[in-house]
């Protein structure tokens, strides 16, 4: 039971990462900002993504986003993964698109 839960976790975690892309082309295309969520939300489960991805889509290294979370709270370790707050990673970065 546990593989096949830790099997949707990462299916469901893919599709928030192709979702967040296309929201993020939909805007661009649309010229309109990327709509954020409250910064209340900011570390709600839907707006999480694991620290590889956020590296990637930052194009920083892992290391690097280790210590965006440490010093500037982007992140939270959540089961021993540490995890980055997508809003806070575009308005860290500066980037509307990741």
């Amino acid at each position: 039971m546990t593989d096949r839960l830790r099997r949707i976790d990462l299916l469901i975690s893919a599709t928030r990462r192709h979702l967040d892309g296309l929201l993020a082309l939909r805007a661009d295309m649309a010229g309109a900002p990327v709509p954020e969520l409250d910064a209340a939300d900011d570390f709600a489960e839907e707006n999480l993504i694991d620290a590889g991805t956020g590296a990637q889509r930052a194009g920083v290294s892992k290391q690097t986003i280790r210590r965006w979370v440490k010093d500037h709270s982007i992140g939270v370790k959540r089961g021993g993964r540490l995890l980055v707050s997508v809003p806070r990673l575009r308005r860290h970065a500066g980037d509307n698109s990741l």
